[in-house]
């Protein structure tokens, strides 16, 4: 962006931030019902779930730290690449970055033209495109998901272990929804950006040009480019709010954590534990305190995911 005042770049900083966290979200997601579709295929073959429900861990990092391979059913399933689970996932929460007006009482006409650059807001690519996508591909998901959970409770296939996957399917269905209603939030206040940032850039040098000829300086009635500069931005302040306005609440993951294997557990709770006890001053800091209670509810969440799949 090339905007001569801070809170335009700040707007589009949060609204880029946003849609990468729906980026990570919609990540987890998919793998998560990958997941699940691989843990009830083998499941149907286990029939010592019958004395003990839980599901257990898969092992994910079967081709190593590059990569991820999948567990194979009958050889057939080639390698991915994948970094595993977010750093939210199961229940954690993606913050925003903060946005700040700070005024523009400090801008004159020859600092705002000299500063701007007319920004690039293609429509072709971008974040928008990218949100149309993804709500689009969360819809076909949900159309397909129910029907998939039917087949699996017509089944001759009872008890626990059948109630398990079920139970997870409805979580991952409620995701789904809340992912899709939440991406199509973040898309409306990224078109009205680009609407806003047209309208800024159509009417910049015509409102805001110190240079501009003679005659219409004695049409502004006494104002200088000064002061038409400082107004011009005013005016645009509240057309940017609105759109701060329209984004939507820090995103949060609620899935049931299918993906979590004993080693996340370990790690996580020795890192909150280090933390506590020999880096007192971060924990101190805002920042530190905020880690560590993201943290500690992420431990929540997995270790409610171990107690029940296992």
């Amino acid at each position: 962006m090339g905007f001569p005042w801070k809170f335009p770049h700040e707007l589009a900083r949060c609204l880029y931030s946003a849609g990468l966290s729906a980026s990570v979200f919609w990540n987890d997601l998919n793998a998560e019902i990958g997941t699940a579709g691989v843990l009830i295929e083998r499941a149907c073959t286990r029939y010592d779930l019958v004395d003990n429900p839980r599901l257990g861990d898969m092992p994910f990092m079967e081709a190593g730290s590059g990569g991820v391979r999948p567990p194979d059913r009958l050889g057939e399933r080639p390698a991915i690449l994948w970094n595993g689970p977010s750093g939210f996932y199961p229940n954690g929460t993606d913050p925003l970055p903060s946005v700040v007006d700070d005024g523009v009482e400090w801008q004159s006409a020859e600092t705002a033209v000299t500063s701007f650059l007319r920004p690039s807001a293609e429509r072709e690519e971008g974040i928008p495109t990218f949100l149309d996508l993804l709500v689009g591909s969360l819809v076909e998901l949900a159309d397909t998901l129910p029907l998939r959970a039917q087949d699996l409770h017509d089944a001759p296939w009872r008890g626990e272990a059948a109630a398990l996957p079920q139970r997870a399917l409805r979580q991952v269905y409620d995701n789904m929804i809340y992912l899709a209603t939440w991406a199509d939030t973040l898309d409306a206040a990224c078109k009205r950006f680009l609407e806003v940032v047209d309208w800024y850039t159509k009417n910049f040098y015509e409102m805001v040009d110190p240079h501009r000829p003679y005659w219409d300086e004695l049409l502004d009635l006494g104002t200088t480019a000064d002061s038409r500069a400082r107004t011009f931005l005013r005016t645009a302040n509240p057309l940017f709010l609105e759109v701060l306005d329209m984004i939507p609440p820090p995103l949060t993951e609620n899935l049931p954590g299918l993906m979590v294997v004993d080693e996340d557990l370990t790690r996580l709770r020795s890192e909150i534990k280090y933390r506590k006890e020999y880096d007192s001053a971060a924990l101190n800091r805002y920042d530190g305190r905020q880690w560590l209670e993201e943290s500690e509810k992420l431990l929540q969440g997995r270790e409610a995911a171990e107690r029940t799949y296992g």
